[in-house]
């Protein structure tokens, strides 16, 4: 769920062609964290570890980090599932994150799992709480793979299931930590409150307001031009051809099969109403990081 910006614009441009203006060149500086609430136990464990964690997320681990991954075996153990659960979660958290729990990172994904609230996941609020992200995670990957199927699959390609990211052979790198987390935690975790279910929401006040401006986005069709598709997958219905240097503005974006071009693969569509139809991420420079809401 984490692409830089840059990175983005310099893969779309030499895959397609794209001549749409990449996004200034400033140095990528980590968003902020909110501490899980490291204890003088996970700081001693945390000094008996970092010796013995070395990955391609982890350097060491540090008592916050320690603390993090405490919390999500907890909820791991309150929702009654086993250690090999905890060994897929905390691969996942450790490939997203490295074990921070982020008040931000590429578009709105917020947290130790980078889960998006534009994408249905939750609030800001519910989601950088430890407990409420990890539920929304194994929920994902009990859906996916029901009657304790994920079990008996590869963890990697779990992991990769519900986060769909555009990596998805990184997250078995992180298959050694994340076991020596498993071993040394489990026995000690404890089970938090299970997380709340989301209020519902109040009636306005007052009528709602129209869509801002901003919650549209403008684009330029780069390449040798894009389809447009009645639906989210590239077996779906050709609906128009755009040819390059076509403009666009696209509402809101939507999830779907992943598709390839070049390097970079996406499985995030956006809708463009004037042509009734999607667009795939993957062919499309999106000018930047502006975040559309799910369609």
């Amino acid at each position: 769920m984490r692409r830089h910006a840059a990175t983005l614009a310099v893969v779309l441009a030499s895959a397609v062609g794209s001549t749409a203006i990449a996004p200034s060149a400033q140095a990528w500086r980590p968003p902020p964290v909110k501490s899980c609430g490291a204890t003088a136990a996970d700081k001693a464990l945390a000094a008996k570890l970092s010796p013995t964690i070395r990955s391609a997320g982890l350097a060491g681990v540090s008592a916050d980090q320690v603390s993090c991954a405490r919390q999500i075996l907890a909820q791991v153990k309150a929702e009654g599932l086993s250690p090999q659960a905890g060994k897929i979660a905390l691969m996942t958290a450790i490939t997203e994150t490295g074990l921070r729990n982020y008040l931000g990172g590429d578009r709105d994904s917020l947290g130790l799992f980078q889960q998006r609230p534009s994408m249905g996941w939750g609030s800001r609020a519910q989601i950088i709480r430890p407990a409420y992200s990890t539920h929304r995670f194994l929920s994902a990957m009990t859906k996916r793979y029901p009657k304790g199927s994920w079990a008996t699959k590869d963890p990697g390609r779990v992991a990769q299931s519900v986060q769909r990211s555009a990596y998805p052979s990184r997250y078995n790198r992180e298959r050694t930590s994340a076991a020596r987390l498993v071993s040394a935690l489990w026995a000690g975790s404890t089970a938090p409150v299970a997380p709340a279910p989301p209020a519902k929401p109040r009636p306005p006040a007052k009528p709602t307001k129209p869509a801002p401006a901003s919650a549209s986005l403008a684009l330029v069709v780069p390449g040798s031009g894009i389809r447009v598709r009645s639906g989210a997958t590239t077996a779906a219905k050709q609906v128009r051809f755009l040819r390059s240097g076509s403009k666009v503005t696209a509402t809101c974006q939507r999830l779907g099969k992943s598709i390839t071009i070049g390097k970079y693969r996406s499985g995030y569509w956006l809708y463009v109403p004037a042509q009734k139809g999607y667009l795939s991420v993957a062919a499309m420079h999106r000018n930047g990081g502006t975040s559309l809401k799910a369609c």
